[in-house]
């Protein structure tokens, strides 16, 4: 059971840790610089990642390392709580970790389906390693989908995926397996929150957790429906099957006729605010995401709760940073690159 973890102790550290994160002054003093290093700079000098640049100049780092560094530090302050709040080994807690592991086995799925040489094990996360059950060594090292299958065997992942038969040429489904993960990863998650949480603990991370999927639900639907034309019947099939306002109104959403109409239906729902302005459904969508956990975090009572809201807002953070050094990196124009940022 989870009801002992709801302790001031580990929310009142969430807050000290938040009050270092980024802000929308930051952001745009970043945007200032003019090459990746001077980025690093300045984020070696800040209060949140300044530790992190211990092993690592600032002024020779490349873009690749830096980010590593920056969702390294994401991960690490989310083991250092655990480990504070003695939260470790508890089945709620290793959401982060689980997002890290399909993370990984959907760019192995993606490189054994593209035509070109990739190696997956360029981009596994090595810190998460450690604290993972899956063999990620070898599972970044598949070549087809059999070898994939191989290297989950004994894990929760090959019962899911070893369903999806392999292609003649060996490769997957791509699609279908990343529904079938998330929709393990959603069903266990709301299968633990109801059974092991206390009664207003349980409604605000489920409710946390069901506007996580309806934001997916509906950034995917829009695409399915601008770029690719797919029939309301070919949304639902691909969307993850819950949701927060309801499976009728977001089946009404998969059938509208056109995008158009879609932006204009969404726009009637609570993640639609700003959508018309923002230029971007993506960034509208998870600009209200990020409102509302900002709101949820600074009211929170709970270890669950606090602990949950934290980790999103800790990877938007480090989400809107990349961004950013992905834009100096390319001499984009700063105005752009804010008008893409997620931020209050």
């Amino acid at each position: 059971m989870l009801e002992g973890c709801s302790t001031n102790a580990v929310v009142a550290k969430i807050h000290a840790i938040r009050g270092k994160m980024f802000k929308a002054e930051n952001y745009r003093e970043l945007m200032t610089r003019r090459s990746v290093s001077e980025a690093a700079e300045y984020l070696s000098r800040s209060a949140r990642f300044r530790d992190v640049f211990g092993e690592a100049d600032p002024n020779t780092v490349h873009r690749g390392f830096l980010e590593e560094l920056l969702y390294r530090e994401n991960f690490n302050t989310y083991i250092r709580l655990c480990r504070f709040q003695q939260l470790e080994g508890q089945p709620f807690y290793d959401f982060p970790v689980r997002r890290k592991e399909i993370q990984t086995i959907l760019t192995v799925i993606n490189d054994i389906n593209s035509p070109m040489d990739s190696l997956s094990l360029n981009a596994l996360p090595g810190y998460i390693i450690a604290h993972s059950r899956v063999k990620l060594m070898e599972v970044s090292t598949a070549k087809t989908y059999e070898e994939l299958l191989k290297a989950l065997k004994g894990t929760r992942y090959f019962k899911i995926l070893s369903k999806i038969p392999p292609r003649e040429d060996g490769s997957a489904d791509y699609t279908e397996c990343e529904l079938r993960l998330r929709t393990n990863y959603y069903s266990d998650m709301l299968r633990r929150v109801r059974e092991d949480l206390p009664g207003d603990s349980k409604h605000e991370l489920e409710e946390m957790i069901l506007r996580d999927i309806d934001g997916r639900n509906i950034i995917n639907a829009y695409r399915m429906k601008a770029f690719f034309g797919f029939s309301a019947a070919e949304i639902k099939r691909r969307s993850l099957n819950f949701s927060c306002i309801g499976k009728k109104r977001m089946e009404k959403i998969y059938e509208c006729e056109s995008a158009e109409d879609m932006l204009e239906m969404i726009g009637g729902t609570v993640y639609g605010r700003g959508i018309t302005g923002s230029g971007s459904i993506e960034t509208a969508v998870y600009s209200e995401k990020y409102r509302y956990l900002c709101s949820k975090l600074a009211g929170a009572t709970s270890a669950p709760v606090a602990l949950y809201a934290f980790v999103e807002l800790c990877e938007t953070d480090v989400s809107n940073i990349v961004h950013i050094i992905e834009g100096i990196r390319y001499g984009a124009n700063p105005a752009v690159i804010e008008s893409q940022l997620i931020m209050l």
